[in-house]
C-alpha cells in the first residue's frame, strides 16, 4: 500500500524533487483546466452549464491550491468567476452583470477562498508528511541498522537495504529465506523457542547476540532486538533490529584471552620471586650460605620481568588514550643501532648486519625509537630462530628515513599480516608459539604514528619478513 501511494504521489506536481515547479506551469495549468472545463460545459449547456454555472470550477480552484499554492488558486478563482458569469448566467455572453450575478460571483469567490485555504493546508500537511517520510526512509535505508518485519505466519514482509552490507544477501534474497535460515544450526532450537515465547506477549521484546552465516560463508556476530508488534494495527509484525557486532565480540574475546595470557605471564615471575624470597627468609640469619647470591640474582630477574610486563601494559594504555609523550631531538640511526642492540651481539647467536646510510639523522624521541628497534629485532630472533643474520637497512625516502628489519625466517601468512599490529594480537606462525602479551607491535605502531611516520610489514611464506617504519628527517 505504501509503495502504491508513493507512486501516485510522484505524479503530483509538488512531490519528490519537484516541490516547486516553474511559475508558468503552476499558473498555466489552471488556465488550461478552466478552458477545458468551459468547453465541456458549453457542450452540455443545459445539463451542467446553465444549471450549475460554477460546476467543475470549484474542483479546479481546489486542485490549484493543493498543487500550486495560494497564488494560482486566487488566479483560478477570479478567472472562473468571470468565465462562469459571462457564459452561464442569465444574460449569457452579454458581458454585463446584474445585482444577482454580482452576488452569485461574490458567493463563488467566498467559497473559492475557503477552498484555497483548505487546499493550502492540505498541501502544507502533505509536504510535512512527505518530509517526514523521506527522513524516515533515509534513516532506515542509509543507516547501518538492519530492520526486518515478519508477519504472524513467519514470512518476512520487509527488510531494509542495510541487510546486504551486513549479510551479503540482497533484500529480495533475504525476504525469500525462512526465518533463522542463517542462524547457527546448534542455536536454532533455542532461538525459535525465544521467538515463540515472545509471540505470546504483545509489546514485549528480547535482545540476544548470536552468530549468523554471511553469504561468503564466514560467521559474523549480530546483536538482535525483536519486538512483538503483531497487535499494533499500524505494524502487525514482529520487528527485528540488528547490528553487526563482530568487531566488538572479537575484541571482547581478545580481552578475555589477554587477561588469561597476562595472568599467566605475571604468574611465572611472581611464583619464582615468591619462592626465592621464602628461601631467603629461611637463611636470613646466615648470610654466608652459598645459595644467597643466587637467590638474590633470581629475584632480580623476576622483578625485571614483572617491571617489563607492567611497563608494556602502561605503554599500551598511553597509546590507546593518546597520552604518549615524545621528547624529540636529532639522532643518528646508525649510532642508535650500535648502542641499543648490543645484547644481540653479546649472545653471539645472531649477526646484526647494518646496511645503508648509517649517518642519516631523524628528528625523534631516542628512547621511543630504541624501544621500537629493540622490539622488531627481538621479534626477528624470536620468530625466525634459524635466521643467522638479521639485517637492519637505513634508507632515505623524500623527507623521511625508512628503517627496515629483515630476517630470513619462515615468513608470515598474509591473513595474519592484516592484524599483526592490532592490540592483544599474538603472532603464532611457522609452528612457533611464543610468550608475550601481544602488545609489542601495537605499542611500536603507536610510537611511529605519534612521530608522524608509518609502519608496516612485507612477508612471504618461506622468504622471511621485513618490518619497516619511517621517521621524519632531522630538521637540522
Amino acid at each position: 500500500m505504501y509503495n502504491k501511494i508513493n507512486q501516485l504521489a510522484n505524479f503530483l506536481i509538488w512531490s519528490g524533487k519537484n516541490k516547486t515547479r516553474p511559475a508558468y506551469i503552476r499558473y498555466g495549468l489552471p488556465i488550461i483546466l478552466i478552458a477545458l472545463a468551459t468547453l465541456l460545459k458549453l457542450q452540455f449547456p443545459i445539463a451542467i452549464g446553465f444549471k450549475s454555472p460554477h460546476l467543475l470550477y470549484f474542483g479546479i480552484v481546489c486542485l490549484s491550491a493543493i498543487m500550486g499554492g495560494i497564488g494560482p488558486a486566487i488566479m483560478a478563482s477570479i478567472i472562473s468567476a468571470v468565465v462562469g458569469d459571462y457564459y452561464f448566467l442569465e444574460q449569457h455572453g452579454a458581458g454585463s452583470f446584474n445585482r444577482d450575478d454580482i452576488a452569485e460571483a461574490i458567493f463563488f469567490l467566498s467559497e473559492c477562498f475557503l477552498l484555497t485555504i483548505l487546499g493550502s493546508i492540505v498541501r502544507l500537511a502533505y509536504q510535512q508528511m512527505r518530509r517526514n517520510q523521506l527522513l524516515f526512509k533515509a534513516m532506515v535505508e542509509k543507516g547501518s541498522e538492519v530492520i526486518v518485519m515478519t508477519n504472524r505466519e513467519g514470512k518476512r514482509v520487509y527488510c531494509s537495504a542495510a541487510i546486504e552490507k551486513v549479510t551479503g544477501y540482497t533484500v529480495d534474497e533475504f525476504l525469500q529465506m525462512k526465518t533463522l535460515a542463517l542462524a547457527d544450526p546448534e542455536e536454532k532450537a533455542e532461538l525459535q523457542a525465544l521467538v515463540d515465547d515472545l509471540m505470546k506477549h504483545p509489546g514485549a521484546n528480547i535482545t540476544y547476540v548470536r552468530r549468523v552465516r554471511h553469504k561468503d560463508g564466514h560467521w559474523l556476530w549480530i546483536e538482535n532486538t525483536v519486538t512483538n508488534l503483531l497487535e499494533d494495527e499500524s505494524v502487525q509484525a514482529m520487528v527485528a533490529n540488528f547490528y553487526n557486532v563482530t568487531d566488538r565480540v572479537l575484541m571482547e574475546q581478545k580481552k578475555d584471552d589477554f587477561i588469561s595470557i597476562a595472568s599467566h605471564e605475571l604468574k611465572t615471575p611472581l611464583t619464582t620471586l615468591k619462592a626465592s624470597l621464602q628461601l631467603l627468609d629461611r637463611v636470613k640469619d646466615d648470610p654466608t650460605v652459598v645459595i644467597v647470591p643466587k637467590l638474590i640474582a633470581q629475584s632480580n630477574r623476576s622483578m625485571d620481568k614483572i617491571t617489563e610486563l607492567v611497563d608494556e601494559l602502561l605503554n599500551a594504555s598511553r597509546v590507546t588514550q593518546g597520552q604518549l609523550n615524545l621528547n624529540r631531538v636529532a639522532i643518528s640511526i646508525g649510532a642508535l643501532l650500535e648502542n641499543c642492540c648490543n645484547h644481540i651481539r653479546l649472545l653471539g647467536k645472531n649477526d646484526l648486519v647494518l646496511q645503508g646510510d648509517k649517518h642519516l639523522q631523524v628528528f625523534a624521541d631516542e628512547n621511543r625509537v630504541e624501544q621500537v628497534l629493540v622490539n622488531l629485532v627481538n621479534n626477528a630472533i624470536k620468530y625466525a630462530p634459524a635466521s643467522k643474520e638479521i639485517f637492519v637497512i637505513i634508507e632515505k625516502e623524500d623527507n623521511m628515513a625508512k628503517i627496515s628489519v629483515k630476517d630470513t625466517g619462515p615468513g608470515i601468512p598474509y591473513e595474519k599480516q592484516q592484524h599483526i599490529f592490532d592490540r592483544y594480537y599474538r603472532a603464532e606462525y611457522g609452528g612457533n608459539q611464543n610468550q608475550g602479551l601481544g602488545l609489542g607491535l601495537y605499542i611500536s605502531a603507536g610510537i611511529i604514528k605519534k612521530h608522524g611516520g608509518q609502519i608496516g610489514v612485507n612477508s612471504e611464506i618461506g622468504k622471511g619478513s621485513t618490518f619497516w617504519f619511517t621517521l621524519p628527517l632531522s630538521e637540522g
